[in-house]
């Protein structure tokens, strides 16, 4: 089973701001909002709901993966996604394959059990003045891994993946 867990900063996002300006500002996208954060993926080989309240339990325990002070948690459902006046292209970027042996210690310390594999990385969700699903995801694919100063943006092809978890496309007019 694989639950995705979603951490955001509350309030105002310096780093969604700033990816914005570059994104329509500089390099003129149609790009009118971004959203970030970090998506940690669990991969659990069987459980019931308890293992996502374990989960996000050691995930806040002390501050150490979520500061309840300054973010936000969500477990992300497939298949629920952003629904919005244009499309909305989500990306994760993950150093190599996103493998972080460190916190799969840790999680199976707090859970012991069942826990095969935690990937974690950037999360992007760009909100395109674009309608069709399939021009949006071509856009993002082209704006996401850099290739020279003024091309590309989110991630570093030397040492970064870029993954489009999911375009959710414009809602279809009432008639």
């Amino acid at each position: 089973m694989q639950l995705d867990f979603l951490v955001r900063r509350s309030g105002l996002d310096p780093t969604a701001e700033t990816c914005l300006h570059a994104l329509r500002d500089l390099m003129q996208l149609p790009v009118h909002a971004v959203e970030h954060g970090t998506l940690w993926r669990f991969h659990v080989s069987a459980g019931d709901e308890s293992v996502r309240t374990q989960l996000e339990r050691a995930a806040c325990r002390a501050g150490r993966y979520v500061n309840l002070n300054r973010d936000t948690c969500v477990w992300v459902e497939p298949g629920a996604r952003a629904q919005t006046s244009a499309c909305a292209v989500e990306v994760w970027v993950t150093q190599g394959d996103g493998r972080d042996p460190v916190a799969l210690s840790y999680f199976r310390q707090q859970i012991g059990r069942g826990l095969t594999e935690v990937q974690s990385g950037v999360f992007y969700r760009l909100h395109v003045d674009e309608a069709d699903p399939v021009a949006a995801r071509r856009l993002v694919e082209d704006v996401a891994t850099t290739r020279s100063r003024t091309h590309g943006l989110l991630a570093n092809p030397h040492s970064q993946r870029v993954e489009i978890l999911s375009v959710s496309p414009a809602p279809a007019e009432a008639p």
